[in-house]
């Protein structure tokens, strides 16, 4: 029996009202995203992509349409609804890292799970757990200041797995790093994502981003243009292994 998507947008509008205009941010975008795939948004400034992210997370509500996700109705839900559904359900990465400055690396990775009634040395154990998972098990005491900005990025990836959320979002995570840096960053996020079988969606206007993902999203204009598949090393010895099987 196939697995009904995560992610399911039918027909989603998104019209904002700026002084007498309207502005048409989504003009009836429809989408499906399958638990456990790496997608990517791409688009330039102003054309939607970060709207589109804003009402999957729940950020926002579309004017019109639908928006569910893991069986949720996103858009007949009350704020406190999406409130708790994001700390059940979400984590989120951001371009600015959005780190606590005064705290350290395993206070800011801990500070999530406070709002879910964690008791503290279970939030200190998961974070630990987290930030080793990328590599800075000799950076838990360091504040953001005290690390690069990679290292800044990585904390913020092990505070958005903490929880254990079911999807990812993120708004141009490497935004804010260099080249090398991002590609760094972006295969580590990457490989957490597949080891734990994590959805991440992902907003860029990078192109180079969008070859780490499975599914890449091309928004214009408030609308999807183009939605292409990238075939990773993965996939093509997983055909090669099947075809040997059937010689």
């Amino acid at each position: 029996m196939e697995q009904a998507p995560l992610i399911e947008i039918r027909n989603a509008k998104k019209i904002y009202r700026v002084g007498s205009v309207d502005v048409h941010a989504l003009r009836g975008v429809d989408l499906t995203i399958n638990r456990g795939e790496i997608c990517c948004i791409i688009g330039r400034s102003g054309s939607g992509k970060s709207t589109l992210l804003n009402v999957l997370a729940g950020l926002e509500h579309v004017t019109s349409g639908e928006i569910v996700i893991a069986g949720k109705r996103l858009h007949k839900m009350t704020q406190s609804e999406l409130i708790l559904f994001r700390q059940k359900h979400v984590g989120f990465i951001f371009q600015a890292f959005n780190l606590m400055p005064y705290y350290t690396a395993l206070e800011n990775v801990a500070f999530p799970l406070s709002f879910r009634g964690v008791k503290k040395r279970r939030r200190n154990a998961l974070a630990k757990e987290a930030l080793k998972a990328m590599g800075l098990e000799t950076h838990m005491k360091h504040k953001p200041s005290e690390m690069s900005g990679g290292q800044q990025q990585r904390v913020g990836i092990a505070r958005a797995l903490v929880a254990d959320p079911d999807i990812i979002f993120a708004d141009e995570p490497t935004g804010n790093l260099d080249s090398s840096t991002s590609d760094d960053v972006m295969r580590t996020i990457v490989d957490v994502m597949r080891s734990r079988g994590k959805t991440l969606v992902m907003v860029t206007h990078d192109p180079h981003m969008a070859e780490f993902a499975d599914k890449v999203i091309q928004i214009l204009d408030g609308r999807i243009v183009s939605i292409e598949y990238n075939r990773h090393d993965a996939d093509v010895k997983e055909e090669a292994q099947q075809g040997e099987e059937t010689v």
